[in-house]
């Protein structure tokens, strides 16, 4: 099934669990007026919460219901924050870069993450603090990338 017919099928289920008028929109942590604009391949996750989950999460706004995005670009956001905070030179890096991470190789558990599409974001947007045991910043003039950032978890499953 096309990502744009789950993504139809996804606003139908909210407007199901509401009583009427429109969900509330959340994409990448923010409320917005419509998820409309959002290309299907810039998708992430999405959740949908029912009025009285979403009025706990989100107060009385989201009386109707809520949709929940996460595209691409609010993925990589939040594990490049989860990371940072165990590794001061992958901080330092993000903060020169503006949050660019394009330059850098991923690690986890021993195991390289070749491409930088949608497989490898959710792999490290998936990984739990609590799991990470380090995180290390590791540069070679050998490789073409910047640095190595090898993560150590404590699930070998990665």
């Amino acid at each position: 099934m096309k990502l744009s017919a789950i993504i139809f099928c996804l606003l139908l289920s909210v407007k199901a669990f509401a009583q009427s008028g429109d969900p509330l929109y959340i994409v990448d942590g923010k409320v917005v007026p419509s998820i409309s604009n959002i290309k299907a391949a810039d998708i992430m996750e999405t959740a949908i919460l029912p009025d009285t989950a979403a009025v706990a999460k989100y107060g009385p706004k989201a009386a109707n219901g809520a949709m929940v995005v996460t595209t691409v670009a609010g993925a990589i956001t939040v594990y490049e924050r989860k990371l940072s905070n165990f590794n001061k030179r992958y901080k330092n890096y993000l903060e020169k870069h503006h949050g660019d991470d394009t330059k850098l190789a991923y690690v986890i558990n021993n195991t390289i993450l070749m491409e930088k599409g949608k497989k490898t974001v959710g792999k490290l947007y998936d990984l739990e603090p609590g799991n990470i045991v380090k995180v290390d910043y590791r540069t070679d003039r050998r490789f073409t990338t910047d640095a190595t950032i090898a993560i150590t978890t404590t699930d070998d499953g990665n």
